[in-house]
Parts: structure tokens; sequence; C-alpha cells
């Protein structure tokens, strides 16, 4: 099919009657091999009678090409003028072709002559054509072909400016000669004048984004550009595309301005809000490390800028250091109310610590895993310093030389029901399986108790789960055969001569082979152990199902913590093993539900203790041994008529309520026994409060949900605009509880779908205080079209928050405004 053909089946699709002027007659052998089907193809030939009575009379439905050459006849002597005027000319020029082709009228010829490099290409045709409306105008349809050459996905300049950027951030100069090129750059950069006032007789790209983010940061001077240049930054940062160019040139910029010349003599407030560079963080992280390490800044201030930063552009790359020093902070402030509390009673130290006091070793660990998931980074080695010396000296040691006081000051180990580890069977599983219920027992090596508690959160936020954790305390000494042999249901325990191999009722429980004949001399239930990995195996709905249905009680296990602590060359990993459990625990409890399980208790053998820092001589004691040594080991001495020095505690079998005729040497406190090749970083076996108090939580899987998100409204006072900033009150409409999860959400305001403001986003985690103090401001700051293209409209201020797994949004809330913003409001940049 020819062009003109093609063409004409294109107009014929929207047109009824077309007429074709071809004045010197040049196409009229093209006119005659026309086959339109559907369309009465006709010639005039002093036949304007004939044609208007066939259009208009015989076929009123039909379609028809009007084919004339020759001149032009004059207006007074046209008899088809009603007609032509009514319907479609075709022209048959270059640009006519074009303009046919986009569907665009003939009266857009002189855009097309203008542009005629721009229209030669047919895919950039195709493209804008796919973009073009009935009602553009030439500035319109200028914009789309911007849309064509910058290949935005949107039609709007801080698109065009962010792809512009992009191409000048990877070094290519294409889109500055395609401009030139297709005679758009002059329209280009006075659209880019008009909106943001940027003035220059050659403008380029690189200085504009100066004067743009010049404007825009606190520390420099006003460029004198309109607060559009806000918008288009804040637009920036938000747009997936132009991430990288964004954080390129950022870089450049910082350094082409001197930012950190200004930075260096700026204070902490200065920059709270900015987030345009990235050596801000640096800033701020640098002057927060100085004020917590030197004690000079409030727990509550500083937990404030930290949470000020949370929404922050840059808040990604340096949100493990953020986290370090909000667990630093914990750690010191919680080490100075708590250091100086006195103990009495030993059952009642060991609920305190469950209640309050493990909250320093577990912000502790949080701070080493963050300090090490920044590879122990320079920046925080002033704070690690801080925190090793506060935990190590102001904490470990002077809490469990209080509590060793106590252990000193009795004859024997507690053995009381729901609190000691050796009757969890008799007090946590027997009454479950009394009620005729299945019971599954996960047991964790070295989960210890602040470990526990971070699982529960873990539980307690997953849809349908609802966990409650208690203390339990080991039996000694702390040590995996012992620890696991206490949880097996038994009448007796006792450790093997001339071992630490431990029995059950006379049964050797080694392994995971020992456990099960432990279990299968229950007579009246069905029971059995397995490993965790080989029950991760199972397929859930088969062979796992078939698997569980044989059995009343399932005990499962898995180690990673202890196996990691307790090798010397990964001992310094021991956290990280941590954070993989409690994801690997989570994965355990829910397939276990998947096999229709619903009733879980999660336990271990035994806690630990652990310093990041490589010990000194004094944490080491010289127990002076002498008796039959069975087992030795960094925290704990087993053999028969055992002696020591006063760094240690001598207990006998009995004293321990185990079985047989044997001593225990503990090393007092949290100090070491020298042993060869041992790692001592990570230890068990004594009696440290981090060693002997372990977390029980009980795991319900339900049938109703069990969490929500937390509610945000907008205080909306009034829903006028009159200014070009509108403060926004949103209040958090609860509080954060274990069953009550956090929202984030991205507010903008928006008109006819077009974003008209900076973006707000925010996680809203507030777990204290009264409704005032769940309110959250934030001033938005309007663009010039608020006063101008949209003035005296309906806008909407729209709330979205995160779909789960990808970086899209969806919506949550809008309100409506209206905009009556005054002129006097346009000299705000002023």
């Amino acid at each position: 099919m020819s062009q003109i053909a093609e063409s004409l089946k294109i107009l014929f699709e929207s047109h009824r009657v077309i007429f074709w002027h071809d004045e010197k007659a040049e196409l009229l052998d093209s006119f005659k091999e026309l086959v339109l089907p559907g369309v009465e193809c006709i010639q005039v030939n002093n036949n304007e009678f004939y044609i208007k009575h066939r259009v208009v009379k015989q076929v009123p439905g039909g379609k028809f090409l009007i084919y004339r050459s020759g001149p032009r006849p004059a207006l007074v002597n046209n008899w088809l003028l009603d007609l032509e005027l009514a319907h479609y000319e075709f022209h048959t020029n270059q640009e006519a072709t074009f303009l046919q082709e986009l569907g665009l009228e003939y009266d857009f010829k002189d855009l097309v002559s203008e542009h005629i490099e721009f229209f030669k290409s047919k895919d950039r045709r195709q493209k804008l054509k796919g973009l073009l409306g009935k009602e553009d105008t030439y500035k319109d349809i200028r914009y789309k072909m911007l849309a064509v050459v910058f290949n935005t996905p949107t039609i709007s300049l801080p698109a065009f400016i962010q792809a512009h950027a992009s191409a000048f951030s990877d070094g290519t100069d294409r889109l500055d000669r395609d401009l030139t090129r297709y005679n758009l750059e002059t329209f280009y950069w006075q659209q880019i004048a008009d909106t943001y006032k940027y003035f220059n007789s050659s403008p380029k790209i690189y200085d504009f984004l100066l004067e743009v983010f010049a404007n825009v940061f606190s520390l420099t001077t006003s460029s004198g550009l309109t607060r559009d240049a806000n918008l288009l930054l804040s637009l920036w940062k938000d747009s997936i595309a132009y991430q990288e160019a964004f954080q390129n040139l950022s870089g450049k910029i910082a350094t082409g301005l001197n930012i950190q010349a200004l930075l260096d003599d700026a204070s902490l407030e200065d920059v709270l809000d900015d987030d345009l560079y990235r050596i801000v963080d640096y800033k701020i992280i640098h002057e927060l490390i100085n004020l917590v390490e030197s004690e000079s800044i409030s727990n509550e201030r500083a937990s404030q800028v930290i949470k000020s930063r949370e929404n922050k552009y840059w808040h990604k790359d340096f949100r493990d250091f953020y986290s370090a020093i909000a667990h630093a902070i914990e750690v010191i402030s919680l080490t100075r109310k708590y250091s100086s509390n006195t103990f009495s009673d030993l059952e009642d130290v060991a609920k305190l610590y469950s209640q309050t006091l493990f909250l320093v070793d577990f912000h502790y660990r949080k701070f080493i895993w963050h300090y090490r998931n920044k590879n122990q980074d320079k920046a925080l080695e002033l704070l690690f310093e801080k925190v090793e010396k506060v935990y190590s000296n102001d904490w470990l040691l002077p809490l469990n030389n209080k509590w060793q006081a106590l252990i000193d000051a009795r004859e024997e180990w507690p053995h009381v029901p729901l609190l000691s580890q050796s009757r969890f069977y008799k007090d946590h599983v027997e009454p479950v399986l009394n009620k005729g219920q299945r019971v599954f027992v996960i047991v964790s090596d070295a989960l210890r108790y602040e470990c526990g508690y971070e699982y529960l959160q873990k539980v307690n936020a997953e849809n349908r789960y609802e966990g409650e954790l208690h203390h339990m305390l080991t039996g000694l000494p702390s040590y995996t055969q012992l620890g696991m042999a206490s949880l097996l249901p038994h009448q007796s325990l006792s450790i093997i001569a001339g071992s630490d191999k431990v029995s059950v009722d006379g049964v050797p429980c080694q392994g995971i082979q020992g456990r099960q004949k432990v279990l299968a001399t229950l007579e009246t239930r069905k029971a059995t152990a397995i490993q965790a990995d080989e029950f991760m195996k199972m397929n859930s709905s088969t062979e796992g199902r078939d698997f569980v249905k044989q059995y009343e009680l399932i005990y499962i296990f898995h180690n990673q913590i202890d196996k990691t602590g307790d090798d010397k060359t990964t001992e310094d990993n021991v956290f990280e093993a941590v954070e993989r459990e409690l994801s690997f625990l989570m994965d355990v409890i829910k397939r276990i539900a998947n096999m229709n399980g619903t009733n879980m208790l999660v336990t271990t053998d035994h806690g630990f203790l652990y310093q990041h820092t490589t010990l000194d001589e004094s944490d080491f004691a010289s127990l002076k041994v002498e008796g039959d040594v069975w087992k030795e080991n960094r925290r704990f001495i087993i053999g028969n008529n055992l002696t020591g020095t006063t760094k240690v505690k001598r207990f006998s079998a009995q004293a321990l309520n185990l079985s047989g005729d044997f001593e225990v040497l503990l090393p007092k406190s949290i100090s070491r026994h020298r042993v060869m090749g041992a790692g001592s970083r990570f230890v068990h076996g004594g009696a440290s409060l981090q060693e002997v108090v372990i977390p029980l939580i009980k795991i319900t899987k339900k049938r109703q949900d069990t969490t929500k998100q937390v509610g945000i409204d907008v205080i909306q006072q009034t829903n006028k605009i009159t200014t070009n900033i509108l403060s926004v009150s949103f209040l958090q409409t609860e509080l954060v509880t274990d069953s009550i999860l956090p929202r984030s959400i991205r507010a903008g305001l928006y008109a006819e779908g077009e974003p008209i403001s900076d973006q707000f986003t925010f996680n809203f985690d507030i777990q204290e205080g009264s409704e005032r103090q769940r309110e959250v401001k934030h001033r938005f700051q309007l663009s010039s079209k608020a006063s101008g293209k949209y003035k005296n409209q309906s806008v909407k201020l729209v709330l979205e928050e995160p779909i789960d797994g990808s970086s899209k949004w969806r919506p949550y809330k809008e309100y409506t405004y209206t905009l009556n913003i005054s002129f006097s409001s346009d000299f705000d940049d002023f």
C-alpha cells in the first residue's frame, strides 16, 4: 500500500468526506490507482452539483474521497465550499503528510516545518502519535516532543530535567545535540526560565543544577530560583529511574560548591533537616558520636535526632550508623540507670533480669551487629570503644559480681517449679499434652534470653501468631549436654563419670539418637526428636503432615549460634549467627503451622557471655584446680574431689539436683579459666545471668487476625490553602504495641494527578506518649502552579503506603483542599 493510501486509510477512520486538492495534477495517476475499500473516489470535473447531491442526498452515510486538480476556485465560485468547510482536506506535501499521519490539523504545518528534523524519523512520529490529544496546543505538542527526545515516562519539565541530568552524569551530550538538531533547545530552556527563573545566555544543565542545589541547601546563598526548585529535587529524589544520576551529581555538586567547608563551621541543628548531600549525614553522625561518647546529649534528644533522619534521602546508606548510635545510647543510658541496683534474692534478680536488665545485653548485641555491618567503620571507632568500656567495666562485671554474691551465699542451686529448666517438661509440656493437644518443642542452642525477646517481637508481628515470653533458670554447669537433657522428660539427671556426657534416668542422651531413645521411654506418649534441617526438608502438605500425625510430642533441635560461637575462628560472627537463627526460627514455626501445628514452645539449653573486644589478662582467673578432672572448660570444671582458689564456686552434684558423686567448679562472675585452644570471647557453662537466664516462648497459631497497623489521620483545621506553604499535622491514632504495628506513609499534594508540592515520608512507630506526642508536623512547599494553573481549584493531599516486597506505593487516604492563594504569595521567594 502506498504512503498516500495508508494515510487516507487512517484518515477515513475518523472522517466521512475528504477533499484532496492537487493544483498541478501531479498525483492524478496515484488518485486513479487508489483502491480504498468502502470509499467512493470522485474527481471534480464540472460535476459539483452531482457530487453534492451524491454526498448529501443519495449516500448520506457513505465515505467519499473528492479529488480536484487545477487552480483552487475563488470562494464565490466554489460550489463545494460548504462541504469542504464541514469536512477534512487532505494535503500531500511533506509537512502535510506528517500531520495527516499524526492526525493533526493542517494548522500545525508551521510547527512541523520548524522542527522538520524531528518529524523525519518514523519511530519518533509513532512515539509522538501515542502521546497526542485532540485539544493539544503548540506548547502541548512541543512538550510531548521533548518527552520523545528525553524518552521519559511522563510529560513534565522535572522529568525532562532528570533525564537530561542523567545523560550529563553518564558523560554524554547526545541530548544536547538532539535538542539543537530538532530545534527544541530554545523552547526547552525557555520553559526552565519561565518555571525556575533561571536566566543564562548560554544555558547548560550542570550550571542550572548548581543553582538549583545552591538555592535549596540551607548553608548556601539562594541563587534566586523559584520555590519550584525544591519540588524539582524532591521529585528527583523520589524517582526510581534517575536515582543513580542524583547520587552522582549530588557528590559532584557538593565538591563544586565546597559543601564540606560549610559543614565544618555548621552546628548539628543547622543541617538537621537537609538531605541533598551524602556528606551531611557524615556531619550529623560525627556530631552525634561525639555527643553520645561524652554523654552530653540526652537520650530523648539523641533519639529525636536519629528519628528525624529516618525519612531523609541518604538514610538507607547510613541506616547501620544511625542504628548503631541508637543502640549505643541505650547501652549507656540503661547501664547508668540500673548499675546502682542492689540485689537481695536470687530468684527475684532472675525475674528482674527478665523484665528490664536484659535490655543492656540486647542493645549491646544490636550495636555490635550494626557496627560490624559497616565493616567496623573508623567513624564508629570512638563510639565502639565507649560502648565496650561501659558494657564490660560498668555493666557485665559489676552486675555479675553482685549476682555472684547471692550465689556464694547459697549452698544449693535453685530447683523451683515454673522456673527451673529441669522442670520444663513437667511444668510446660505435660499440661498441654494432658489436654489432648500436640506439642512442638523447638530447641535452639545458645538462644540467650535477650535473643528470645527479639524473637518474640518477630512472632507477634506476624499475623495470626501469638507469643508469650517467660524465663527459666538453667542447671549448672550451663553447657549443652546438661541443658539439652534437662529439657527432656526425666526423673533424674547424672553426668557420666570421667566425662561431661549426661544420662537421663540412666539412658545416655548424646545427640539426636540419644534424645530419641529418651523420648521413646515415655509409656503413654508418642514422642520423637528430629534435627531442624531434616524437618525443614519435608514437604508440608505430604510427608510433613504424615510425619506429624504419628506423634503427640515432637522435639526439634537446631544448632547455629553455639556452633558459630564455640569455634575460635568464627566466634566474632556469633551475633550474625543470632540474626540468621531468628529468621530461621520464624521459618520453622511457619512450617509447623503448615503441618497443622498450633502449640509451639521455643527455648534453649543455655545462654552465653560475649565481649567483642579481646579480653585483658585480668579477665582470666587463676583457679589452681586440684583433684580428678573429668572435663574443663573456660567456664566450668567437672570432676571428683575438686578444690580450687576463692575465685571459684564449688557445688556438689546433689547441690545442683544431679545424681552421682562429683563436684563442679565455676569461675566466679564473668572470669574465664585458661584452656588451650578454646575461644574466650564467646563462653558458656558458668553461672552469670547471661548464661543461666534463658527464654521460653510459648507460641500459638490463631485462626483470627492478631495484628494490624496503626492508623494515620490528618488534623485538618481548614480545607483552604491560602499561602505557598501548607503546615500539616499527622496523627498516629494509637501506640505501637506487639500486635499494633508501625505504618510508613508518603504524602504529597496533587492537582489533576500532577504533584504540586514536595513529598513527605515518615515511619509512624511511636510506642509511648500522649496523643499530642503522637503528632508529626510537616510544612509542604507548593509549586508556582498552585497559585497559577490550579488557582481556586480543588487539590488532594494524598497519603500512600508501601506495597510489601516492591518499590511501589498504594493509596491509603486522601484529603481535599481548595487553593485560594493570594497574588502576594507569589513574592514568597523574595
